[in-house]
Formats: C-alpha cells, structure tokens, sequence
C-alpha cells in the first residue's frame, strides 16, 4: 500500500527515532503546503520539547488558514515584512500613515537588506538601512520613519516566535534635524483673516486660525453639528483602495490594474477600529483615532458670526453631503456652478498658500494655523489645560485623563479672551453676505 498524501494544511507530528527505546533526538511536525507545479511541498518543525513542536504546528496551521500559503525555508525580511504590513499593521493606521510605510518598505528596507533571512539580521543590517537613505542624499526623518517600520515589523516576527530578538531595538534611532517651521504670528493671522472676510470660503480659513482645528476636522464638519458649539467628532479624509486579488501577496497582484481602486476585487485602506462613512470617490468622513479627539468647541465671536452666515448660505447652496463647506464651483456644460462636492485636501492646501500670498504674509503650512490659536490663548492667559481642550492636543495625557472633561463655560471664557485682540476697534473681522461676490 503507498502512503498516505494528506491534504494541504493537515499536520502530523513524530517521535525521532520513532523506537521508543532508543533515546529521543527531537519531535518532528510536518504541514502539508499548497503547490501548483504538483511537486509535493511541505514545512518541517522539530525541537526536543513536544509541547514546542505542538504549539508551533497550531501557529503554523492558522497562518496557512490565514494567508493560503507560507515558505518552506527560514523567511527572508522581505518576505516578512510585507505580509506583515499587508496581513497584520496595515489594518491599524491610518490612510496617510499607510502610503508613509509602503515607501518605506518598498524603497527604503527591501532594497538595502531585504534578502536577508529573518534569522542572519543583525544589527549592522539595520544600520545599513539608514546608511542607504542617506547615500540617496535623504534626511534624518525619513531614516526615522524606515527604523521605526523595521523596528515594528521585528516586534511582530518576535511575538510570533519567528525570530528569537529583534535586533532593530539595539540600534539607536536616527537622528534629524530639528526645524522651525514659519508660522503665523497674532498679526500676520489678522492680515489674513482680513484678506479673506469677503470670499466664499473665508470662513473656513477663519475656523483654522481661530478654532485650532485640523483640516480634517475643518472640513468634514456638517449642518448639523454647528449650534451654539461646533462639534469635531467627524473628520473628512482621502482613503485609498488595495488589490485583493492576490490575498497571499497583495504587493504582487495579477489582476491586470495599476492602482489598487482599479482592482476588481479591491478593498478599503481604513483602520478596523475606525467608524467612517462615504461621500464620493476617496473622501470619506471618519471619526478620530481616540474618543478624546471627539471635541465640542463652543461659538464666540467673531468666530461665531462668520460661522452663522456661512451656515445660511450653505443651505441655499446645492450640499448633497451636508457639509458646512462644499467645493468651489466647477466647470459644467451649462456654465460653472456649485455641485456640493467635498473639498479635496489637496485643493484645499493650495487655497490656503493663495491666500497668504495675497494677504501679503509669509508662507507656512496649513497645519501652523493651529500655531496662531495656541499662540492667542496663551497670549490671554489661559491655562495650559483649557488650551489641549480647545485643541484637541495629546499632551499632558494623565492630567487629562484625572480631570473632567470640557467645562464649555471655561473654554468660552478662554476664546472670548483669545479673541480680544480681533475685536478692537481698530480690526473689523466679520464676513460679508457669501452670496456676494468678494
């Protein structure tokens, strides 16, 4: 009788030698693998501890449960770190976080050390890593960025027994320059918002100057969260889609399409913790990382009357999505009009550097905008706590978590002081009828 082929993803475990009167060299699993040349495929585990080799069979067992398929040889990194990302960290982070560390294992970690077995790393391996973004004249934070992705995707390979240590921990991070990044001063946030009173998303730039709210936060907000307060618990971000046609190797997908979006079988880039909802195309509204990102920030003018009269002329604009802001109009066969569109991030980035050029102030990221309200409350005295409050800032986590959240009679007081330098009679910061023209 011939022996008995078992099917793909039954294991067996042996005694060696199987005479048990002979003393024991090791126990011996073996799984059965897929193959699609015919040629029998299996991967061996031994070790002289039985429960070792039983509990490693069962690991092994869900992995080809998993992912359909594994190496029969020690993995090499690149093996390892991108069933990792795709497989295991990619559906943790966020979109942007996601383009971030492809890069980074694509460009970066494959090419400098990727054929090396997960066993042979070394330290000198992850250093190589950082030599070879700085041969391509790179700066320190993209070495940062590459160290932080090996040292977690070893984290992971530790965890799962795949390696014993992870040799990226015995290597210190490297190192980047610090830099200031131009930001608005007090009176270079009143030029602009002066520049902007009259223009249809002038409220907008406002919010960013006078709320600290992320770009996100800004324009993912709805009708319906405007009152007396504005409520952030939703922020509007750009998802992008991966091949799922190739499930065991997603980076080598065989469906024919360039981009992920293209793919027939294509899914989501978004954290499975996180909430979201779609509007259109890639922009989707999701709700943020942590519940203490949910913030309510209460209305004070001036930001108060900016916001009402954006609000009445958002409801007599086309808003399929609700949104307090909506894309400037478009090009349509009948002329240009209004469609109700999200704003793009990337359309919204652009207004913004526009606009400083026109107010006539030094450029600097939308993100500093955030800069100029932290810049205002403590310029009116208000305590470092109510600020993280109003800010939504990460600092100071464990007072945070012993006190009560958001006192809204404290941070209206707090932006009704921040705002004082606005409302003197020399600056007049108010917004014209939107429906008017600037």
């Amino acid at each position: 009788m011939g022996a008995i082929q078992r099917g793909a993803g039954e294991g067996a475990l042996f005694r060696v030698p199987k005479d048990t009167s002979l003393p024991l060299k090791y126990w011996q699993a073996v799984i059965e693998l897929p193959s699609s040349s015919g040629k029998r495929r299996r991967k061996f585990v031994r070790n002289k501890n039985k429960a070792t080799v039983v509990a490693e069979l069962k690991r092994l067992q869900k992995d080809l449960a998993d992912i359909g398929d594994m190496p029969t040889a020690s993995q090499t990194l690149e093996s390892w770190i991108r069933f990792w990302f795709a497989h295991i960290h990619s559906k943790k982070i966020a979109p942007k976080t996601i383009a971030s560390y492809r890069t980074s294992i694509e460009q970066y970690i494959v090419p400098a050390v990727g054929k090396t077995r997960l066993d042979k790393l070394t330290p000198q391996h992850v250093r190589k890593v950082e030599e070879a973004i700085r041969d391509k004249g790179l700066g320190g934070s993209t070495a940062q960025q590459a160290h932080a992705v090996l040292r977690l995707a070893l984290r992971d390979a530790v965890r799962e027994g795949r390696v014993s240590r992870n040799v990226a921990t015995l290597v210190d991070q490297p190192k980047k320059k610090k830099v200031e990044l131009p930001r608005l001063d007090v009176n270079g946030g009143i030029r602009v918002l002066e520049a902007v009173a009259h223009e249809r998303l002038g409220s907008r730039v406002a919010t960013a100057l006078l709320a600290g709210a992320r770009q996100g936060e800004v324009l993912g907000i709805e009708l319906d969260r405007v009152t007396d307060e504005l409520d952030l618990s939703w922020q509007l971000k750009r998802f992008s889609w991966s091949h799922g046609c190739n499930p065991s190797k997603p980076w080598e997908p065989h469906c024919g399409a360039k981009r992920g979006a293209e793919c027939p079988e294509r899914h989501l880039n978004a954290p499975e913790d996180r909430e979201y909802r779609h509007l259109t195309g890639g922009l989707w509204l999701s709700r943020p990382k942590s519940e203490s990102g949910w913030r309510i920030i209460p209305l004070v003018d001036p930001l108060r009357s900016i916001i009402e009269r954006r609000v009445e002329a958002a409801r007599l604009e086309p808003n399929p999505h609700g949104l307090l802001w909506t894309s400037e109009p478009k090009r349509a066969p009948g002329g240009v009009e209004l469609d109700g569109s999200p704003i793009d991030p990337s359309t919204d980035n652009a207004y913004w550097h526009d606009v400083l050029n026109r107010a006539g102030v030094q450029d600097a990221q939308l993100r500093t905008a955030r800069n100029t309200t932290v810049d205002l409350l403590y310029a009116a005295g208000v305590d470092e706590m109510t600020i993280i409050d109003i800010v939504g800032h990460s600092t100071v986590a464990m007072a945070r978590h012993y006190r009560s959240r958001q006192n809204r009679d404290v941070l209206r007081d707090a932006l009704q002081r921040a705002y004082l330098p606005l409302t003197r009679p020399d600056r007049t910061i108010e917004a014209k009828d939107e429906g008017e023209a600037a």
